[in-house]
């Protein structure tokens, strides 16, 4: 008999007082990919321009990724946490994806699977 445990595919997100959950299916994953490069193109822009829309619409896309990503009480969890700088809050963004990436990819041994297929 051949008995199939189920996988887990939550990758937890630490931080000092609160943990968030990402659930690493294909939905989620694409997402986090496309918010990642948006963030980094648009947000690295609005982040250089030191006025206030700038500010406004550079919050505005942090608190819109955390909520795609991790559900609506994220970004306010995150904002906190970060002593309410919207900077700081995009600075965590993109940790927590790099991370979940990292910790997927480990978890999935990418290139082992990529091997597999080919054979």
């Amino acid at each position: 008999m051949v008995v199939i445990k189920k996988r887990n595919n939550i990758i937890p997100v630490e931080f000092g007082g609160f943990t968030l959950e990402f659930v690493s299916n294909d939905s989620s994953i694409r997402k986090m990919e496309e918010v990642g490069k948006k963030l980094q193109k648009e947000g690295g822009e609005l982040a250089e321009k030191a006025d206030n829309n700038a500010l406004d619409a550079l919050q505005g896309m942090v608190k819109e990724s955390w909520t795609a990503l991790f559900g609506v009480e994220a970004y306010d969890k995150v904002y906190a946490f970060s002593g309410e700088s919207t900077v700081d809050a995009m600075a965590y963004l993109l940790e927590t994806i790099a991370g979940v990436v990292n910790e997927w990819e480990q978890r999935n041994n990418v290139d082992a699977l990529k091997k597999y297929l080919s054979d």
